[in-house]
């Protein structure tokens, strides 16, 4: 077993740097790295697997790779485990290891920069208007489609493409609260945006609105403060990762939403759900004085948080999503118990709504709405912390 120490490295962010140089080197030096990632943590010896890896086009997958650690999420040594017949392969194997770690340690905080592109295709079909921030930029094309480009820091090709991939996800994911839009990637490309940058950057006024999208010209509008919201995403500026987990469940619910018509009750599940992750408690919930179990106290929450920026009036209608979600989520209850037909045939239900069987018509429309709403006055008071930029946050009335 070959092991390295002595990397001087202090935080999460310079371990994952570290390892994405020590890969970028060792496909470097061997033209190709494939793996068998299989990781697995051993807590009593502060040891992370990460799996097997097989190096060049000729060499067996051979060499386990692990790390060591003192502090959760900070690498103290690297381990290569080699199995019989790699030095057969690689006589030197043990001394150029240790070159790429040596190489890797340098290179973490030289990585070079790329602008990449891909193309999304937004439901409803309405691209972005042509925005350009200081990291990334949007704009529309000719096919109805948008281009996003994204300034992305990396160690070799295959780097700056997975990290792309990455810094890509998020940016949709909050892209959606913005504008009720699901976004689907269509294809890549790379250099300059091909959309027109003569009205670039026309920012949205009106930030609180609530129904639909924010439309001009058939382009979907961004404000000034949602598109720094979007340069401190891609800059790793927002420390606060609940919105970014509520922005991706949100997501997922809104891509529901849009091409599954009859699958209202998941995407209003995950449009509540979304809402929890956005009031997630940043401490422990006190505990019940009876039973010493936490109290967590999630249905109120939400209903709180709708309360908070949308006023009294939206309480009955969260509480009533929230029971609805966990009826679906917990015992799979739908609240469409019956399906559309001509003629309609009402019928009774104990456990429907006002007792009756519901078609298969309950559109949470106004759940998605309104959960976007929450999300983007989250994300205001976010860009107002960080920039302190003065904004409206009175609830509606």
């Amino acid at each position: 077993m070959i092991e390295v120490d002595q990397l001087n490295l202090s935080s999460l962010r310079d371990s994952n740097l570290f390892l994405r140089a020590l890969w970028a080197s060792l496909r470097e030096r061997f033209g190709r790295l494939g793996w068998q990632y299989t990781p697995r943590r051993t807590g009593s010896q502060q040891l992370i697997r990460f799996g097997w890896i097989s190096l060049g086009t000729s060499a067996p997958t051979g060499i386990e790779v692990s790390i060591r650690y003192r502090q959760v999420g900070v690498i103290r040594a690297v381990q290569f485990d080699l199995q019989h017949g790699v030095q057969d392969t690689y006589p030197d194997i043990e001394q150029i290891l240790r070159t790429c770690v040596k190489e890797a340690v340098e290179r973490k905080g030289q990585p070079g920069e790329r602008l990449l592109s891909t193309q999304v295709r937004t439901l409803p079909r309405i691209p972005l208007a042509h925005y350009r921030g200081r990291n990334w930029y949007c704009g529309p094309l000719t096919s109805g489609e948008t281009e996003i480009g994204i300034s992305v820091r990396g160690f070799d090709d295959a780097d700056i493409r997975h990290e792309f991939a990455v810094r890509l996800v998020p940016l949709i994911d909050a892209l959606s609260c913005m504008t009720n839009a699901a976004f689907e990637q269509v294809h890549d490309r790379e250099g300059e945006a091909s959309a027109g940058h003569d009205d670039a950057n026309q920012f949205l006024v009106e930030e609180d609105s609530l129904d639909d999208s924010p439309v001009q010209d058939h382009r979907l509008l961004l404000s000034a403060a949602q598109l720094r919201y979007c340069e401190d995403l891609l800059e790793d500026e927002i420390h606060d990762e609940r919105l970014v987990r509520a922005a991706s469940i949100f997501h997922r619910g809104l891509g529901i939403y849009r091409k599954l018509p009859d699958a209202h009750d998941l995407a209003l599940a995950l449009f509540v759900s979304s809402l929890e992750a956005v009031d997630l408690p940043l401490s422990k919930p006190a505990s019940c004085p009876t039973c010493n179990q936490p109290q967590h106290k999630i249905s109120q929450r939400v209903v709180d948080l709708g309360r908070r920026h949308l006023g009294h009036g939206v309480e009955g209608m969260f509480k009533e999503s929230y029971q609805r979600r966990s009826k679906y989520l917990h015992v799979g209850k739908d609240v469409a118990s019956q399906p559309v037909t001509a003629p309609f045939i009402p019928q009774l239900d104990p456990d429907g709504i006002e007792g009756c069987a519901m078609p298969s018509a309950g559109n949470p429309k106004n759940m998605m709405e309104f959960t976007s709403f929450v999300i983007r006055r989250e994300m205001l008071l976010s860009d107002q912390s960080v920039h302190g930029h003065a904004a409206e946050s009175n609830p509606l009335p």
